[in-house]
């Protein structure tokens, strides 16, 4: 009787087949050996006829066995045994193993990069304080499917096929138009290169302008996207405190000549501090004299609470030193897979080659929408009221945390965009875990902001978004947020 250890993951007839293989290879069936008859073989296996048929057939098809009229199916004793056999002993003595480059060798190290927060699976929780969800109107949604709609139809009357490497012409006219309008940018359409989000827009930046051991500034906490690009590539990352006004330029100036400083002036990510004009102005005088290239992520720009939206940093800069990025998924959905990238003219045609290298076109039908959308005037109509709704909500938000936890947190950031940094002094960092799951029991989901820091904070810090949630079900859920704080009793430090 034959004996065979079947993957029970996958089709049946796959796992018989990979069984019979490895024992041939292994030489658990050795050169001339008759296999079983198929109604053998399938009574001892308990498959159907069928099952053992289909192994046989393929293993003949690859050379391993042969079928003999009226004898029965044997083992081959060929070269292609005797090679995969000695190929496996080489590996097993580490020849002939394949070398990684650098970047592979980081990655294949770090297992942090390329797995941020927004790669996970969650489970859906009734009040689920994530940053990156958006709340969206019925209206907004009704004229998203409708020039979709629009636009798929004519996709039958008119060539279809790649954009150019920067983007949709449509797009970048409607980008151009808008961002001057909304934002203050100075820029020409082809200036303009749409990239799959802002995560590749940040990506294509680096690796275009970074290279291994080169200076890189970032803000201390920042963006995680950041962090995971600057190790991949191998950067010498200096970061930079921030405070209520967001990057502090000042010490900027004592470090080495940077290649290249990653900033969000208009609301610091995760703390929201607003970077004045002073500051700004300074930066970019910083980045003149050492020829560094500022990256402006201005990832929530348009939504600012307290006082009009500011405008971006590229304004200013009369020297080409900012690339400007922007993304259509905080203003509108997640999902919605666009961003763009403002370069400046003598890195505009090395920009596009580069988003050509890494993936021919972004998605084309969503380009087109997306400009018949700015067009149409629903993007600036949509901001307005997102604005408004989001303020509210921001007020439950801080009148939950004011009521429910008093001095008990300590809240930044909340006077723009539609997240804050919520810290717990009381709880000790390594009992996030412990909150997190007295939290999910109550239906509430919390984020640790600790992969924005490259030195964590010593107490529980959580990046609370509130966009997404009706007011109600943000109060609601502050409140079972201190119940779970309430639940971790003395080890906490918590009141009884």
């Amino acid at each position: 009787m034959l004996q065979l250890a079947l993957d029970p993951c996958g089709p049946l007839n796959r796992s018989v087949y990979a069984a019979l293989r490895a024992a041939i290879l292994e030489r658990r069936i050795v050169p001339g050996s008759k296999l079983p008859s198929s109604r053998a073989l399938a009574a001892d296996l308990g498959v159907s006829r069928n099952t053992v048929l289909y192994a046989y057939e393929q293993l003949a098809a690859e050379g391993y066995v042969e079928t003999r009229v009226g004898s029965g199916t044997y083992v081959v004793d060929s070269p292609l045994v005797g090679s995969v056999l000695a190929q496996r002993r080489r590996s097993r003595r580490g020849e002939g193993r394949r070398r990684l480059s650098s970047l592979g060798v980081r990655l294949s190290r770090d297992r942090s990069l390329g797995h941020g927060r927004g790669n996970t699976r969650r489970e859906a929780l009734p009040h689920d304080f994530r940053f990156a969800g958006a709340g969206h109107e019925r209206e907004t949604l009704n004229v998203w499917a409708r020039l979709v709609g629009r636009r798929a139809r004519s996709l039958s009357r008119a060539p279809t096929g790649y954009q150019p490497p920067g983007g949709s012409p449509e797009l970048r006219e409607a980008l151009a138009g808008y961002l001057s309008r909304a934002r203050g940018l100075t820029c020409r359409p082809e200036q303009i290169v749409v990239t799959q989000g802002s995560q590749q827009g940040i990506d294509l930046c680096l690796r275009l302008l970074v290279e291994a051991g080169d200076r890189v500034v970032v803000e201390e906490p920042h963006y995680a996207g950041y962090g995971s690009c600057l190790h991949a590539c191998g950067a010498a990352v200096s970061y930079v405190p921030v405070d209520a006004a967001g990057m502090q330029v000042e010490l900027v100036a004592e470090l080495e000549a940077a290649k290249v400083a990653c900033v969000t002036p208009s609301h610091q990510f995760p703390t929201g501090g607003v970077m004045p004009l002073s500051r700004r102005l300074r930066l970019l005088d910083w980045a003149r004299q050492n020829g560094t290239v500022v990256l402006e992520d201005d990832y929530d720009g348009e939504f600012r609470h307290e006082g009009p939206p500011i405008e971006c940093l590229q304004s200013l800069d009369q020297n080409e030193q900012v690339i400007y990025l922007g993304t259509a998924s905080r203003m509108l959905f997640p999902a919605l897979r666009i961003g763009w990238a403002v370069a400046p003219e003598d890195l505009v045609n090395a920009f596009q080659r580069l988003k050509a290298i890494a993936d021919r076109d972004t998605s084309s039908l969503e380009q087109l929408v997306l400009a018949d959308f700015i067009s149409g005037g629903w993007l600036e109509r949509h901001v307005r009221r997102a604005r408004k709704r989001y303020a509210v909500r921001r007020t439950a938000f801080l009148e939950g945390i004011r009521s429910e936890l008093g001095t008990r947190a300590e809240l930044v950031g909340a006077s723009a965009g539609t997240h804050a940094l919520l810290r717990l002094p009381e709880l000790p960092a390594s009992r996030f875990a412990s909150l997190r799951r007295a939290c999910q029991q109550r239906g509430v989901g919390i984020y640790s902001a600790d992969e924005c820091y490259a030195q964590p904070p010593e107490c529980v810090a959580l990046l609370a978004g509130y966009a997404s949630l009706a007011e109600r079900d943000i109060v609601v859920g502050v409140r079972k947020l201190r119940e779970a704080l309430d639940s971790l009793g003395k080890s906490s430090g918590a009141p009884p």
